[in-house]
């Protein structure tokens, strides 16, 4: 018995082993099978990602058709601006032109007004836009715009021959003294005809005295009223 028990027990442990060997292989072949679906399909997914675009007739005619339309748009803005800019330069040319001309023409007569009046001006430098550091800045009679650096250096010129900046400056300063200068020129002339006014009466009364002449009275009328408006004037300005 022992021999029989000995012999039965291998044998049966063999068809065991060889019927799971058998179960383990029918287990394989549907994981086999599964694996090479799921290759399958990963394939056709990634033959579907890389599947150049197609684009229906239609789509490429609407396509073309916005492109024309943005390209007429952007060279419909762009003729506008250059327009715009072709008109903005037209008009900066002819005010800059008329700029040159009022600032030589209110120089020139500038000019004439400092040397009759025979007066010049002192500016403060700070009111002068300029780049390097000046310690005196002066108008003098000829409309020359003397400048005097903190180094001694000194530059004149006519001040039509300065930066619009520079001449406008420069006006804002002078223009309220200009006017001042100009009421005491006005008032001394103003001293001067009534000095000449009252001389001119009395040498009238001793030509009339030692030569007898007359003349007519309406011009000496005339004479005597203007002389009277001068001395009114110059009392209520007083």
């Amino acid at each position: 018995m022992p021999f029989v028990v000995n012999h039965v027990i291998p044998y049966a442990g063999a068809h065991f082993m060889e019927k799971k060997d058998v179960k383990i292989n029918e287990n394989s072949k549907p994981s086999e099978a599964k694996t090479a679906e799921e290759s399958h399909e990963e394939t056709v997914e990634e033959a579907y990602f890389f599947h150049p675009l197609q684009f229906s007739e239609s789509e490429e005619v609407l396509n073309a058709e916005e492109i024309e339309k943005h390209k007429v748009e952007l060279e419909q803005k762009l003729q506008e601006l250059l327009k715009s800019i072709s008109e903005e330069t037209l008009q900066l040319s002819e005010f800059l032109m008329e700029e040159d001309r009022l600032v030589k023409e209110l120089c020139t007569s500038m000019k004439q007004i400092l040397k009759k009046l025979n007066v010049s001006f002192n500016i403060p430098p700070r009111e002068i836009p300029l780049k390097a550091k000046v310690k005196k800045v002066i108008l003098n009679e000829e409309c020359h715009l003397i400048l005097v650096y903190e180094k001694g250096e000194v530059h004149s010129a006519f001040l039509a021959e300065y930066p619009p900046e520079i001449v406008m400056a420069t006006l804002l300063v002078v223009m309220p003294e200009l006017a001042e200068v100009i009421m005491l020129y006005r008032k001394k002339i103003s001293t001067r005809v009534s000095f000449f006014a009252r001389i001119r009466k009395e040498l009238k009364n001793v030509v009339k005295a030692i030569l007898g002449s007359k003349e007519p009275e309406a011009a000496e009328k005339e004479s005597m009223d203007a002389v009277k408006g001068l001395l009114q004037n110059e009392n209520n300005e007083s």
